[in-house]
């Protein structure tokens, strides 16, 4: 897994439109003459399709959690790209709201030390890489009437003051 400072939905897109470039490159290399007029149109056809596929391919997905003390009811959605998924719970399964915190440590420091040498090497540092990540979370925790106890992470932040008062929100929605 790359580092996400490095490989993102941006980088993904810009690859993704540069491919397309080439590729149209390739294709319409033996019917035209290479000129400055393909060059600025390959250069604004690069725009619309970075647009496009960060957009539209490379989304992020949304988290959605829906409370509907109506019909006794909790939905979690979550929607990407390809497919979107809905999970339903009824509102007395709802045991608890947590805030968690939690630490996210490198697994591999011999390859730590070996990419930030590297990268040092290319005149490119990578700020925070290889250090612990710090994560204050938020969690629905539903138990059914088997006693099998289901967590749902629903939020992450590494400022604790956002975690703990969208915990107090949910707390303070449930409990009115």
């Amino acid at each position: 897994m790359l580092h996400t400072g490095i490989y993102n939905r941006e980088t993904a897109a810009i690859l993704a439109a540069g491919a397309c470039i080439i590729l149209l490159g390739f294709f319409f290399a033996s019917r035209l003459v290479f000129s400055a007029i393909l060059l600025v149109a390959a250069l604004l056809l690069f725009v619309p399709l970075f647009l496009f596929f960060r957009t539209f391919i490379f989304i992020e997905t949304i988290l959605r959690v829906v409370i509907d003390r109506k019909n006794n009811a909790v939905a979690i959605m979550r929607k990407g790209f390809s497919k979107a998924e809905r999970q339903l719970y009824p509102l007395a399964e709802l045991e608890n709201v947590r805030e968690d915190y939690r630490e996210v440590a490198a697994e591999n420091p011999d390859g730590v030390r070996i990419v930030k040498k590297i990268s040092l090497q290319h005149g490119t540092v990578i700020p925070g890489f290889g250090e612990t990540a710090k994560f204050y979370t938020v969690s629905l925790e539903f138990r059914n009437d088997d006693g099998y106890r289901e967590n749902i992470l629903v939020f992450s932040s590494q400022d604790s003051a956002e975690a703990d008062n969208v915990m107090k929100t949910f707390r303070k929605f449930i409990e009115r």
